[in-house]
């Protein structure tokens, strides 16, 4: 009997050997020697490995948690992941490829300035994103977190959004689009004065909101 461990009929990029600087990485943060993409376990954390710079090999993955690697810059292999953590990874400015991920965090990724692809994507953190200016493309999103977004300004296709967090988005003053959001947080926007369009919203949390003088319209809201 052959213990020859056999080779999955995955993509061809899963057969090519792992960078040596990557797999002595993950050989030192997991304790396990992978030579080959298609040999990575379905969850692989790498968090704060501020050495690690090249992930091409990493796109089997189905859980990647990469925050705080600093030195990423590329994560154009990456496409292929179901959950990706990329939070505090200042280097990466291209996310281009990253719309088909169900679940993808970018906190405080500062360098990223384009989000347009990622509305195919269910649950989109983009906490602290300060470089992001136009968010027109995500209104297919399921839950995404624009808090401290301050780039922001025009939020009107957002409304198919269920779950929708603009805490701290002093940048929005208009939100009479957001209406049939479900889930709705705008605490700390100074900007905001008119809230009567959003009595339909079945959560909605205004503390610190100290522009708004009326409401009327939202007395169940959260303030």
């Amino acid at each position: 009997m052959s213990l020859v461990r056999k080779t999955p009929a995955k993509c061809v990029e899963s057969l090519h050997p792992i960078p040596d600087e990557t797999r002595a990485i993950i050989k030192r943060e997991t304790g396990n020697d992978y030579q080959y993409a298609y040999q990575l376990p379905e969850r692989l954390n790498l968090r704060d490995c501020t050495d690690l710079v090249d992930v091409s090999a990493l796109g089997g993955v189905k859980v990647l948690i990469l925050n705080g690697c600093t030195g990423i810059t590329d994560v154009s292999m990456l496409g292929g992941v179901e959950w990706l953590i990329l939070n505090g990874c200042t280097g990466i400015t291209d996310v281009s490829s990253l719309g088909r991920i169900k679940w993808l965090s970018l906190c405080r990724c500062t360098g990223i300035t384009n989000v347009s692809t990622l509305g195919g994507v269910e649950w989109l953190d983009l906490d602290g994103c300060t470089g992001i200016t136009d968010v027109s493309m995500l209104g297919g999103v399921k839950t995404l977190d624009l808090r401290g977004c301050t780039g922001i300004t025009d939020v009107s296709m957002l409304g198919g959004v269920k779950q929708l967090y603009l805490i701290r988005c002093i940048g929005v003053t208009d939100v009479s689009a957001l209406g049939g959001v479900k889930e709705l947080y705008l605490d700390g926007c100074t900007g905001i004065t008119d809230v009567s369009r959003l009595g339909g919203v079945k959560y909605l949390y205004l503390r610190g909101c100290t522009g708004i003088t009326d409401f009327s319209m939202v007395q169940h809201a959260i303030k």
